[in-house]
């Protein structure tokens, strides 16, 4: 994947994972609609779709900032193992180059390389010099004693929890600026704390959008919500907004669970809004 440039901030994509995915599981309410809308993105015998697993390594303000961080070295059901740690020594970066880690949100696949299991089989932080940038209201949505004993979220034991005592979490509240370039979007409904990340640099914009859409299918069917939705009308909202203030400003949309190239922009062409890669 190529690296993209928007203004002073150096944006490279870095694939942690590519899986298959089936959509009577993610769109099971619209799954019979979209496979026959779309047969051309089916990629298997068993009509199932291509996902990527995208993390961001961006270059701004003088810091080296990672957003989310794949699915981690773990096998877990229904996910292979990622590859994070490979794709980052591939593109010469080094875990301990790495300054922050912000969090989109924390589900299993943006949290996943946090740790990774020392040879007690003891979580430990895989990145020894960041700090981890997390939105209060995900964290205390998710951080619950009954969300993080909850069977499904084992992720929250392994990756998020061993935060806690680190003394190394920063906070933020929804649309608050980052740094001089990058500014959170609160984009909820795939998650309550859920944010995208606004780039405004130079005279140029982007939006690093997180999971605010897993498909470019959306576009078209944006109320098209996807099972790991926590509100799916939200999200619907929020997506269809998102598409179309991309569409109007000309912004350049990044997209980690988009089919390749994840890096384009949105266009409204014949009355519809199509993705046009850079």
């Amino acid at each position: 994947m190529d690296s993209v440039t928007i203004g002073n901030v150096e944006v490279r994509p870095l694939l942690d994972a590519a899986v298959l995915m089936d959509p009577r599981i993610m769109f099971p309410k619209y799954a019979d609609q979209m496979l026959a809308e779309y047969p051309d993105l089916i990629i298997d015998e068993r009509q199932l779709m291509g996902l990527n697993i995208t993390s961001f390594v961006l270059r701004s303000a003088g810091q080296t900032i990672l957003v989310d961080t794949g699915l981690g070295p773990r096998k877990r059901s229904g996910f292979p193992p990622g590859n994070l740690n490979k794709t980052m020594q591939d593109s010469g970066i080094a875990p301990e180059d790495i300054d922050v880690v912000v969090h989109t949100h924390l589900h299993i696949d943006h949290v996943g390389w946090n740790t990774v299991d020392n040879d007690k089989g003891e979580p430990e932080i895989f990145f020894p010099r960041a700090r981890f940038v997390i939105q209060q209201p995900e964290w205390n949505y998710w951080m619950q004693p009954e969300k993080v004993n909850e069977p499904g979220n084992e992720h929250l034991k392994q990756c998020v929890e061993p935060l806690t005592d680190s003394g190394r979490i920063q906070f933020f509240n929804g649309e608050e600026a980052f740094d001089e370039n990058l500014t959170f979007i609160a984009t909820p409904g795939h998650t309550p704390g859920h944010v995208s990340i606004g780039i405004y640099s130079a005279g140029e914009r982007a939006v690093l959008i997180g999971d605010v859409s897993h498909h470019p299918a959306q576009l078209d069917h944006p109320d098209w919500s996807p099972n790991p939705d926590v509100d799916p009308v939200q999200s619907a909202r929020t997506r269809d907004e998102l598409f179309n203030a991309a569409a109007d400003d000309g912004r350049i949309w990044i997209a980690g669970h988009w089919p390749e190239p994840v890096i384009g922009r949105i266009v409204r062409l014949d009355g519809k809004r199509v993705f046009r890669a850079l």
